[in-house]
């Protein structure tokens, strides 16, 4: 389909259709509408009728600028970029499914700074996230090279480093200096690898970077267990959120990887269930227990729709197609709190904290909840610690000894 043999309002109505056929639910495709038509608006405007890519990276940058200033939160960061990059790729080619997840920087590099960002990032099997902001941090600095007359990498040294990190601090949060650093250790840990700088620059790449990290709230137990019994399980719908409720509560299994579960996963004869998470991209081997055995047989026997789809999830409706959003996932569970009369949520991921909490509170040693939940990076299951409050108690020191007025002690 090309982009000027249709005015873009045509395209935008298409568009819509486009999604609903590829299987995305009612709430999703309005948070992808409602993003990707300030390209619409920003082109009517100014009388535009057919597709100007200019307009588009302006909409893009201006997106970038507000996330790394901390003006927009990585969520909805993440949502406006796949949902403008969505419309784009439906222009040019019809379809609504994105190619590859990992997004090409709009930064434009000089041959020679494009070839070593290249090099980069091949030079290790990295996830897609990382890889995006190794791509990222490369490209802004090679870019900030070339604003300061350095065409090429001779005579870059530590001044420069620091003049670049001083330049990203002034308007960037905390969080996005912490990835600037991290991944500046990164390039020049390579680049001095390939004898394209004298110094990896470790100690210079090592200063700390305060970062605020909230504790999210875990569900009760007890609430986890209303949630579960409060679904109906008479009905197809019913059958297919029970399944899914059970993998959250008693598995910890993200959304993203409830819906990129496959009927080959499945273990019966072993009783297991192999998952590749997609955030770690790290394989597990987790239990079957025995409310999940029954409940995705359940849903598998007696509810899920005949298709020839291997995904385990499908819609509802026709076309039966797999649940192609983690939102959905949010949807289900938001319905299932309201059954409960819980306070309305989308965020399923509560289900993953509530199970770390209660193994930490039950005494189970934290790399073995690092273990079940997959976490490859020890201070992810950590942060289930500070929610276990009745243990934390315990550390609390007393107050005897301690002057009230900073002076002596008082008798």
């Amino acid at each position: 389909m090309q982009a000027h043999t249709m005015q873009l309002r045509e395209l935008f109505n298409q568009f819509e259709a486009a999604l609903h056929d590829y299987g995305l639910g009612y709430s999703a495709r309005l948070e992808v509408l409602k993003r990707a038509s300030r390209i619409l608006t920003e082109h009517e405007k100014l009388g535009l009728t057919e597709l100007d890519h200019s307009i588009v990276c302006r909409i893009l940058n201006d997106a970038d600028e507000r996330f790394y200033a901390g003006k927009l939160n990585e969520d909805s960061y993440h949502l406006i970029r796949r949902s403008i990059q969505r419309f784009i790729t439906f222009i040019e080619t019809g379809s609504v499914e994105l190619a590859n997840p990992m997004k090409g920087s709009r930064i434009k590099l000089e041959p020679t700074y494009q070839e070593i960002a290249d090099r980069f990032l091949a030079s290790g099997d990295f996830h897609w996230n990382t890889r995006n902001d190794m791509r990222w941090v490369a490209c802004k600095y090679f870019n900030w090279l070339s604003e300061n007359d350095y065409s090429d990498l001779a005579g870059v040294g530590a001044s420069e480093i620091q003049r670049f990190m001083l330049a990203c601090s002034k308007n960037m949060a905390p969080s996005s200096m912490h990835n600037i650093k991290l991944f500046m250790k990164k390039l020049y840990t390579f680049l001095y690898s390939k004898k394209l700088s004298e110094s990896p620059y470790t100690a210079l790449l090592s200063f700390p970077v305060n970062r605020t990290s909230k504790v999210y709230p875990a569900l009760p137990m007890a609430d986890v267990t209303r949630l579960l019994d409060s679904i109906d399980r008479k009905t197809g719908e019913g059958k297919r959120a029970y399944a899914v409720m059970a993998l959250g509560a008693e598995l910890g299994l993200r959304a993203c990887d409830i819906i990129a579960l496959k009927l080959g996963d499945i273990d019966w004869v072993s009783g297991e269930l192999k998952v590749v998470q997609s955030k770690t991209n790290t394989a597990v081997v987790l239990p079957l227990t025995e409310r999940v055995w029954e409940s995705m047989q359940d849903y598998i026997l007696n509810a899920r729709p005949k298709s020839k789809e291997q995904h385990i999830f499908l819609r509802l409706n026709p076309p039966y197609k797999p649940l192609k959003a983690a939102i959905t996932i949010g949807e289900v569970y938001r319905d299932c709190c309201t059954a409960a009369g819980l306070p309305s949520s989308k965020s399923f991921h509560t289900l993953r904290r509530s199970l770390a909490t209660a193994m930490v509170t039950n005494g189970v040693d934290i790399n073995d909840v690092a273990q079940v939940l997959g976490d490859t990076n020890m201070d992810s299951a950590k942060k289930y610690i500070s929610l276990d409050s009745s243990n934390l108690k315990r550390c609390a020191l007393p107050f005897d000894g301690i002057a009230p007025f900073g002076g002596d002690l008082c008798v």
